[in-house]
């Protein structure tokens, strides 16, 4: 799950092992938290964890639990209109930045030998902080990380219960993921090599 924020261009990152509507709403809810809070609207693509359908003249037909969901979050639930990339140029832009630059960072990162979601959150929320927040974004022409601490003191908390429900019994178990291990700093100090993988080895946990 991939969300970004659109006046600061800071990205969220969270993994999951399947896109069922109750886990990509959980997941997404997990990145407006990392973001720092909630906006007033809330843009999606027209995947069918957000819509279901489409009206005759081509409006998305929204999930009934997404707009339940977000009536708790207090923001308004809108979908990308069809066939339009300038209206998700922003967040498919780090889809490719997830595959071309996160995916070959991890490989220089020490990993524990049984990775689960939650240290792939934990290493994705690194990745942003190290590689993305320190950059000049080519658009707007500020840093990431300052135009990032403005934008989140516009945001509204999420309701302290949802967070609560997320990490109680209903929260989603990160169990062990099947990723091939990655090398460590410690092996590449050593004048190891990291090998280079294929990239649809790591879609499965995308």
């Amino acid at each position: 799950m991939v969300a970004i924020l659109g006046c600061s261009r800071a990205p969220a990152i969270r993994f999951a092992t399947d896109r069922t509507r109750v886990t990509s709403l959980e997941r997404l809810t997990r990145c407006l938290d990392d973001l720092g809070g909630v906006t007033r609207e809330v843009l999606t693509d027209r995947d069918t964890a957000f819509c279901i359908g489409a009206t005759g003249d081509g409006r998305a037909i929204l999930a009934p639990a997404w707009v339940d969901h977000c009536a708790v979050l207090g923001v308004v639930p809108k979908a990308c209109r069809p066939y339009r990339a300038q209206t998700k140029g922003k967040v498919e832009r780090m889809v490719r930045e997830v595959k071309e630059s996160l995916l070959p960072w991890l490989s220089g990162q020490a990993l524990p030998a049984r990775l689960t979601l939650a240290d792939y959150d934990a290493l994705a929320r690194g990745w942003v902080g190290e590689i993305v927040a320190p950059r000049r974004h080519r658009t707007t022409a500020r840093i990431v990380g300052d135009a990032w601490t403005e934008e989140r003191a516009v945001l509204r908390p999420i309701p302290a219960r949802v967070l609560s429900q997320l990490a109680g019994d209903n929260a989603l178990p990160t169990p062990p993921c099947t990723l091939p291990a990655m090398i460590d700093l410690e092996q590449r100090r050593r004048g190891e090599h990291v090998q280079v993988r294929d990239l649809t080895e790591y879609e499965v946990a995308l």
